[in-house]
């Protein structure tokens, strides 16, 4: 038996083969994916090149930081002076060392160049004078008196601006007031070869500087030649080496000013 088929249905010769139907069925339903498609959404902003700028680094005051072999000397100044500085001038902040930090600082003090100064004019005044350590007037002895010179000085350094400002909490660096009367700013310099700056607190006794210099001196009875290590000849080599200290601590308060009145008086 036949069931008629509904007026409102086409016949089956007027539907299209199957796989068109297929075909136009998917287009229907990625229509609209398609058309989307076609006009990209914006993407976010592709990362540009990134250019370091030369950003200037926070200064004390006005005017270039002019350096000479490494070392600061103004007129401005970074407002955080670099970890193994050994001048703090004013208006910078010093980062605090701990014990690890000072033995690092004594030992960086051994690779700096103006070392070799103070041992070149200890030695020369020496070996004009023929003082101890007792080692002969020619060449040979010239090289064996700065040979020793420099062990005695290393060890001063290594003992008074490392181990014993560790021991002692006390700050090696030399604060430098910079600015004022020339007799003011020399004497509180010198200042500083007997008293220093605490981790906290105020300023105390150097005792660390002081007790590196003496070491030092005693120390250099166990290398001096047999005619030379003498108990004298180390109270001597004492008071020369704190003598060295005053001089050093003038030299590190004005030798900037001297620097930059040479070598940077035009620089704006």
């Amino acid at each position: 038996m036949l069931i008629p088929r509904p007026a409102f249905l086409p016949s089956a010769r007027c539907l299209l083969p199957q796989r068109k139907a297929r075909v136009l069925c998917a287009a229907a339903l990625l229509g609209p994916c398609l058309r989307a498609s076609g006009k990209p959404a914006p993407l976010p902003d592709a990362p540009g090149p990134q250019w370091k700028t030369q950003s200037r680094e926070p200064r004390t005051g006005p005017g270039p930081d002019n350096q000479f072999l490494g070392a600061h000397v103004g007129p401005s100044y970074p407002l955080v002076a670099r970890r193994f500085d050994t001048i703090i001038h004013p208006g910078e902040h010093g980062l605090r060392l701990n014990a690890t930090g000072k033995l690092l600082y004594a030992a960086h003090e051994q690779q700096r160049w103006f070392i070799f100064v103070p041992a070149l004019i200890t030695t020369g005044y020496g070996h004009a004078a023929d003082t101890d350590p007792r080692v002969g007037s020619d060449s040979a002895g010239f090289g064996e008196r700065l040979g020793l010179t420099m062990a005695r000085q290393a060890s001063d350094r290594f003992l008074g601006d490392g181990l014993y400002t560790a021991l002692l909490h006390q700050d090696p660096r030399f604060y430098r007031q910079g600015n004022g009367p020339l007799v003011e700013r020399g004497l509180r310099a010198v200042r500083q070869t007997y008293m220093r700056h605490n981790d906290e607190g105020p300023d105390r006794i150097n005792a660390s500087g002081i007790m590196g210099h003496l070491t030092a001196s005693l120390l250099a009875m166990t290398y001096y030649p047999h005619q030379s290590a003498t108990v004298g000849v180390a109270m001597e080599g004492f008071g020369t080496a704190v003598a060295g200290d005053m001089g050093s601590k003038l030299v590190l308060e004005f030798g900037p000013d001297a620097l930059r009145l040479i070598f940077f008086r035009n620089k704006k």
